[in-house]
């Protein structure tokens, strides 16, 4: 953008060498051109290279403001009947920093801008007299003083609103990621809801039908829950469900998942192709459940829990999978509880693997 608005200026420029209005030679004019080009240039190499990340401000919007201001002074110094027109000039300058710069930093723009035609007024008093009229350039002076005054507040007032409206956005952005979060998360556990597993079972199906390797679904559940409630309370109950869960999911694969089914139930979704791969990773996690530590309750407590597996059938309903494994749990509990059972045959027929105590 700044590029292009040089680009105009030195259209502008141009037309006015080409009426008579610029005194500088053609000679001179296309050096001044060829650095300005070459500044810009400079500038982009800057960017590109990322050399302006070691600045504070890595948009360099102060510097380039600097020298926009200073070509403004001497495309005015060498202009004649024109001057006043080409005044602004120092406008498309201060345009540039409005999503930037504080008014701090605008008033010493300002000044550097007022200090600056003011010193063009004084090279054209001693070198070109009958150039100027002197009322007629203090009052472009008085004029460019309240215009930029005017500007550098209004400027100020809109970089003020852009930041309040960055964090605002910030802030927005980090409730919906409490939302999308809240949405996908069991807030007691922090592994996946209900909902969420059974978005996940839906993917997973749609691959497996697809021709992609199956997946086995385990559900465990924690074996006389109630009485560690009845005993030490449900906060300790709380406890103990988080460092289960916890350290379930550090054991597991980053493609395998567990999500809570309800209460203390828990659903693992492992992407193994084979059922034997999967109940030997389940019976892993029950022997990690019954080692576990747990703070705050005496050293000799342990848990339990009674898993139920099954593996995933093309074309059979998730209702249908979870159904079997929901079978197998029940079996595990019934049966003497700190188990695995599996149901490995779908459309409602029960197979009994080998069971796992």
């Amino acid at each position: 953008m700044a590029f292009f608005s040089y680009l105009m200026w030195m259209v502008l420029v141009g037309y006015c060498y080409y009426q008579g209005f610029f005194r500088m030679s053609l000679q001179n004019t296309i050096a001044w051109f060829s650095s300005v080009i070459l500044m810009n240039i400079a500038f982009y190499i800057t960017f590109r290279t990322g050399l302006n990340k070691h600045f504070k401000d890595p948009s360099l919007t102060m510097l380039q403001m600097l020298f926009g201001t200073f070509v403004a002074m001497v495309v005015t110094y060498y202009t004649d009947e024109v001057r006043g027109t080409l005044l602004l000039i120092y406008l498309v300058v201060f345009i540039f920093g409005v999503f930037r710069l504080q008014l701090r930093q605008f008033l010493i723009l300002e000044l550097y801008a007022l200090t600056g035609y003011g010193y063009v007024i004084l090279l054209l008093l001693a070198n070109h007299p009958e150039k100027i009229d002197l009322n007629v350039e203090v009052l472009y002076w008085m004029v460019l003083a309240v215009v930029l005054s005017w500007f550098s507040a209004i400027g100020s007032y809109i970089k003020h609103l852009r930041s309040r409206l960055v964090k605002t956005n910030i802030e927005l952005k980090k409730a919906n990621d409490i939302i999308r979060q809240s949405a996908i998360i069991d807030d007691l556990t922090q592994v996946y809801n209900r909902r969420q597993m059974m978005k996940i079972l839906q993917r997973e199906k749609a691959l497996a039908d697809r021709g992609e390797p199956s997946f086995s679904l385990c559900i465990f559940d924690l074996d006389n829950f109630k009485q560690v409630n009845d005993t030490f309370g449900h906060l300790k109950g709380d406890m103990v469900l988080k460092t289960l869960v916890m350290a379930v999911k550090e054991d597991i694969r980053e493609q395998d998942y567990i999500a809570r089914y309800g209460g203390e139930e828990f659903v693992v979704i492992f992407a193994y192709p084979d059922l034997d791969d999967a109940l030997v990773c389940a019976n892993r996690i029950k022997e990690l459940a019954s080692n576990l530590r747990f703070k705050g309750l005496p050293g000799d407590f342990r848990i339990t829990i009674s898993m139920g597996v099954s593996r995933y059938h093309p074309a059979e309903s998730i209702d249908a999978l979870i159904g079997r494994a929901d079978t197998a749990l029940y079996r595990a509990k019934t049966t003497g509880k700190n188990r695995i059972e599996y149901e490995t045959h779908a459309c409602g027929k029960e197979s009994i693997g080998l069971s796992m105590a």
